[in-house]
Formats: structure tokens, sequence, C-alpha cells
């Protein structure tokens, strides 16, 4: 594997600048300010962020949180659809915490103020592919933006809580064979600081940016799962990229998702000749798992020779539309198209990694002081293909969990015990920038990596990176080089992985 350096840096750490804490939380989504805000009432807590709290996926995240909350519902029906749709990979242990915890984690996002949207008083509940119930809690089509104001304003008001944004998490620390912090590079002053912890909460997202055309945002390049793999903690399931089968087809990136509850509310989709191609394919045509919808419209779109096919909601009641979806509205307005009057071109996109750390059902890692959360944790509920609504539900649930173990098990200011005089020494040249290979990778990776593969496919990309030519000479010395260095990292053992599952399930589908 290319990784086969232990930091990206070198370093003395004796010569660095110390920060200590109880908790070290690596992400600012979801599922990384949930577990500082469960401890924080007793131990102190740091998170780190690479961008802003408004640059994370889970701002990002149109449709809602998956909870079996109506009367026609139940956590065993939750359980069920969940299960269909990761085609009998999950975990049911974890998918049983999933369900059983989904009504409670809803609950503390009510206590903390967020506006879900509520009808006669009740929460109002949408539906989505995969969920044969109506059961998504949502906050019109910004719900994580919502549940991101709330459990952000939650952090910045406590006094156990440091929040540091727009800083590069470069790798994990490990010593003895336990976790016990990381280093981290401030772009704003160019120095390098060492943050030590009893323990460690990676929640560092997704890697979507590893493709030419994702719904993730820019700083979505897997740098937790490379740092991850880089200590040697146990990763699994990389192969297992789900692409969102309607984002807007345009050159924007990332590129705009039109949320699955808009075909939850009876929008359709149709080739080039207006045909609705998803009956007869599933019962439950247009709302079928992602991985069926999105592999039936790359079909439908070799068919035709063209990048897209089409959503309809020309049927729909034209003063619902903006209503229930304002953001999804003005932004395809926006950019000249007309929900109520049009059809709205839309294609595939790179939207999230089922795969990553593996973890216990309370978000303990291989490495001892790790703790994983969120996209970048593969906690076995999603099997070979992720349902609609369970990804914020997900991040809720299990860093909850992690909150309450560390609660147990850690005391407040406890022994920080780390060796000072671990240093590194690279050896690496100087050279110039990785822009280039950045592009290239995307570019393979969509041809060869995508929603439908072949063995040829997947081959040609391996066999490019495996070689190391287009690296000679390059000195990784600024974040943007870092990014595509874990990148690389990432790319590989998905590629590997994707070779070493010769059957299609799930979300990995290889053609021929």
């Amino acid at each position: 594997m290319y990784m086969s350096f232990p930091y990206l840096i070198d370093f003395d750490l004796k010569k660095l600048p110390v920060h200590k804490t109880d908790v070290l939380v690596i992400g600012g989504g979801v599922a990384g300010l949930t577990a500082a805000v469960t401890v924080a009432d007793k131990l102190s807590v740091q998170v780190l962020t690479k961008g802003s709290i408004k640059q994370t996926s889970t701002w990002y995240a149109q449709g809602g949180i998956a909870a079996p909350l109506a009367a026609d519902d139940s956590p065993e029906l939750h359980f069920k659809d969940t299960i269909a749709a990761g085609a009998g990979l999950c975990d049911p242990e974890a998918v049983k915490v999933l369900v059983g915890e989904a009504a409670a984690a809803v609950s503390m996002l009510l206590d903390l103020g967020t506006g879900f949207d509520k009808r006669d008083g009740s929460l109002r509940l949408g539906r989505e592919g995969g969920h044969t119930v109506s059961r998504v809690v949502h906050a019109g089509d910004a719900t994580g933006s919502a549940v991101m104001a709330s459990l952000a304003g939650t952090v910045r008001d406590h006094n156990n809580i440091r929040l540091t944004e727009n800083v590069f998490v470069l790798d994990l620390l490990k010593q003895d064979e336990r976790c016990r912090g990381a280093l981290v590079f401030d772009g704003a002053t160019g120095s390098v600081n060492a943050y030590v912890a009893q323990a460690v909460v990676l929640a560092a997202g997704g890697m979507g940016q590893i493709y030419e055309g994702t719904t993730n945002p820019p700083a979505a390049t897997g740098d937790g799962l490379a740092m991850a793999y880089r200590r040697g903690v146990k990763l699994a399931g990389l192969e297992f990229v789900q692409f969102h089968p309607t984002a807007l087809a345009t050159d924007e990136n990332p590129r705009f998702l039109i949320s699955e509850a808009v075909r939850g509310e009876g929008a359709y989709l149709v080739n080039e000749k207006g045909v609705r191609f998803m009956v007869g394919r599933h019962p439950l045509a247009e709302l079928a798992p992602r991985d069926i919808v999105s592999q039936a419209v790359v079909k439908e779109m070799r068919a035709s020779r063209s990048d897209h096919v089409y959503l309809d909601a020309r049927h729909l009641p034209p003063e619902m539309l903006p209503t229930r979806f304002p953001a999804i509205w003005a932004h395809c307005l926006a950019v000249g198209f007309n929900l109520s009057t049009d059809l709205v071109p839309v294609t595939p996109a790179a939207h999230y990694l089922i795969g990553g750390v593996v973890v216990d059902l309370y978000g303990r890692s291989s490495l001892a002081g790790l703790y994983a959360g969120g996209e970048v944790a593969s906690t076995g509920v999603h099997g070979a293909n992720r349902l609609a609504s369970n990804s914020l539900l997900e991040g809720l649930v299990f860093s909850r969990r992690i909150g309450a173990l560390l609660l147990k098990t850690i005391e407040p200011g406890g022994a920080l015990e780390i060796d000072l005089g671990l240093v590194q020494e690279t050896g690496r040249p100087k050279g110039k920038s990785l822009a280039y290979v950045r592009e290239k990778l995307q570019k393979t990776m969509t041809a060869k990596v995508g929603v439908i593969r072949t063995a040829e496919g997947l081959r040609e990309a391996a066999e490019y990176l495996a070689d190391r030519r287009y690296l000679q000479g390059y000195r990784y010395g600024k974040a943007a080089d870092w990014e595509v260095v874990n990148m690389l990292a990432l790319a590989e053992l998905i590629v590997a992985g994707a070779l070493s599952r010769r059957q299609s399930l799930g979300v990995h589908m290889v053609a021929g």
C-alpha cells in the first residue's frame, strides 16, 4: 500500500506546543458535536474541525433523520427496512441499537431546540427510498443545517468545550499501542501543534472528493480514514461507496443534491423519451433503495448515450414544492429549472462511504483510546447499502453511546501519558504541488470505480495507483497536498477492496 510511511511530516514532539484535554474530538459534524455535547458536563473537550462548522457534510444534508415515531411504525419495521436495504450485510445487533435508540436521539435534538417541521403540534414525517412507511423527521429540505445550528450553539456556549476551526489534523499520535492524541497544522500561523487526550473521538467524515462528481463538501477527502490507516487501525467495507441517484446534472462541485424526499412526495424519474423506468424494476419504483435506483439511472444514461436522466415533479401541486423544498426550489430556479414546469436533469454522484473504521457498539476501534463515529466509522448498520436518512441517525446514536462510555471510564483531569521524545523523520524531497495528481485521481476513480464497475476497470485503476512515478520529487508541505496523499491512500484501499469482492452486492456492482 502507498502509505508505507507512518506520519505525513517530520516532527520532534519536544519542540511542539502541547495542548491537553480529557477528550479530543476530530470533526465538527453531527457525530463529533454529539460526542462533545454528551460528555461536556463532566469532561473537558477539544473539538478540531478542518473548515468551519458550515463546511461539514452534515450541514449539507437535506433529507432528515429516520426514526420509528409514527403510529403505523415500530423499531421492528425500521429494523426490517434497514436490513433489506443493506443487502444482507448489516450487523443485526448494531441495527437493533440504531432503531431502538432513534427516538431518544431525536428527543435530544428537540431538547436542544432543533426546529423540525411539525403539523398540528406533531412532528411531520416524510418518506424516502427504501422506507415502507413515512418516518423521516426533517426541517424543510435543510435538516442538516438545522441540526448543526442547535448542536453548534450548544458547543459554543459550553464552558467545557473548546472549538478550534480551520485546522488540518495531520496524524494520530500512537504510543504503547494506544492513541494519545493528534498532530495538527494551523494554516493561519504555519505552526504544528500536538493535542494530547485521554480519549480521541475520530469523526472526520467521508471521502466523496476522490470522485469528480460528489455531493460532499470540498473538505471530504478521507483524512480521518487515512490517518487511522497509518496507525494500523482496522478498516473494512471501503469498496461500498454509495452514490445518490439524483444530484443536479451540472458542473458544480459539490453537485447540488435533490433530496430523495422529493421522490417521497411523488416525483418520478424519466428517461430521454419521458418514460418512467423504475416501474417494474422494483416494487417501490422511484423509492427503491439507492443502490438499485443509481444503477438503473446509469443503465438508462448508457442506453441513451446521455449524462443524465430527468426528475419529473410537474404533476405535483405547484404550491407545495416551494414551501416543502425551499432550498431545492430556489437553487433549481437559480440555474434555470422550475420544478413545477420543467424536467430537471439529474445524475448519480458520490455521496457516502459505507465502510470505515471498524468499531463496536460503543464506538471503540481496534486501537485503544481511539473511538470513531459517523461516516468515518463502520458500525455495521448500513451493510452493503445505506438506507436513506440513517446516516444522521447513526452519528447521533453511536456518538451518544461513545459519550456514555467515556463518562463511565474517564476521570476529569486524569493522567495524560505521552513520551515527548517521539521523533519522526520522513526524509521526503522537496518538489511541486499535487494539484494535477488530484485531478487525475478523480477522473480515474469516476471512470473505473463508479456506480457500475468492471474487473478490467478495477485492475486499470489499481495499476494507475501502483505507479509511483507521478509522485517522484513531490514534497507534501501544505494542506492541499496532504489531502491528495490521503485521497491516494483511500483510493488504493477502495480499489483493493473492490477487487477482492468478486460478487456484486449492494452499491458494489460488477458488470461482466
